[in-house]
């Protein structure tokens, strides 16, 4: 894929192009972040009462930015973003123009999500309907991804057998990515302020469906505030006990990397630090209260291991044994 005096294909402008995108993909996701979470009050006194008391009343459409302490934030984010929708658009006919020395997929798919951030960003500005900010979220989050993976795919790497456990791992941190952006766009954060118990569990199995209702809207009283529930527990305590459930899988893959597929033990090793940083940092996040610099950090440590287990996914192909 690399230019040569015969090939006009611009490597290096293209290569630094994705390079940016993947820079203005992280601050967005940054300031998404913070923005979200410090309007709903999060690390706020005293904990857990004041937690989401923000009105969910919807704000207004188009391009107004709305008043607020974060109302320069959300003017860096809404420029920031301008500026990576058009370098994706670049990217996009570049791809397109060159398709015979690189695959235009990725770069479509890139443009498509920023489109859609758009359109949702615009036309939908509500933080009353979860399935909204859930968008909003895993769409900013698939968009890093997305570059990342076409960062990497203009090397060169070896592909390798891997046992299955790599491929539950992945799936297991694909679930958590998507359980951890379903409760921050429930705003679940203080329904269980201590890390095994949480505050509403009185009728856990009749709110079970309810919890996980991609069409579900939170639950508020006649001033617009939120109201926690059991469904707030459930969604809360189920991204605890799946990120309990990749501990011991990602465990159980090091193990076995290192034993049996010494090439992919690198690769692996940076996966399991930063999910047990990840893990470690959650943990504090529960016992101080939920700070939100500390929080806002968690999120951006879920976005690394993402690219970690991209990286790790590209190097391998599925294979069926006993190890």
């Amino acid at each position: 894929m690399q230019n040569t005096k015969n090939n006009p294909y611009p490597f290096k402008f293209f290569f630094l192009l994705n390079c940016s995108a993947l820079i203005m993909s992280l601050l967005i996701v940054f300031l998404s972040t913070h923005i979200r979470l410090g309007e709903a009050g999060l690390g706020c006194e005293p904990w857990p009462e004041c937690y989401a008391q923000l009105s969910f009343a919807d704000g207004p459409k188009g391009l107004v930015i709305p008043d607020s302490e974060f109302k320069t934030f959300r003017a860096m984010h809404r420029y920031i973003a301008s500026i990576l929708g058009i370098n994706i658009l670049i990217i996009m006919l570049m791809a397109i123009y060159y398709r015979k020395k690189i695959s235009p997929l990725l770069p479509v798919l890139m443009f498509l999500v920023v489109l859609f951030l758009s359109i949702l960003g615009i036309a939908t500005p509500t933080r009353s309907l979860p399935l909204v900010t859930l968008g909003n979220i895993l769409g900013g989050i698939v968009l890093s991804g997305l570059v990342w993976r076409q960062l990497l795919l203009t090397r060169n790497r070896a592909i390798t057998s891997a046992p299955l456990v790599l491929f539950l791992v992945s799936a297991t941190l694909t679930l958590q990515l998507i359980s951890g952006a379903w409760a921050s766009a429930n705003y679940t954060g203080s329904a269980c302020p201590n890390l095994l118990t949480c505050s509403y569990t009185e009728n856990i199995s009749d709110n079970l469906f309810n919890s996980f209702n991609v069409i579900r809207r939170l639950n508020l009283d006649s001033n617009y505030r939120l109201v926690l529930d059991e469904t707030s527990s459930i969604i809360q305590f189920s991204h605890r006990f799946i990120a309990v459930i990749l501990l011991f899988l990602i465990i159980t893959a090091l193990i076995t990397v290192k034993r049996n597929h010494s090439y992919l033990y690198k690769p692996m090793k940076i996966v399991s630090c930063l999910f047990f940083a990840e893990f470690i940092l959650g943990i504090v996040n529960v016992l101080t209260n939920m700070p939100l610099w500390t929080n806002t950090l968690h999120n951006l440590l879920a976005v690394g291991l993402l690219f970690a287990t991209i990286n790790l996914t590209m190097l391998i192909r599925l294979k069926f044994n006993n190890h």
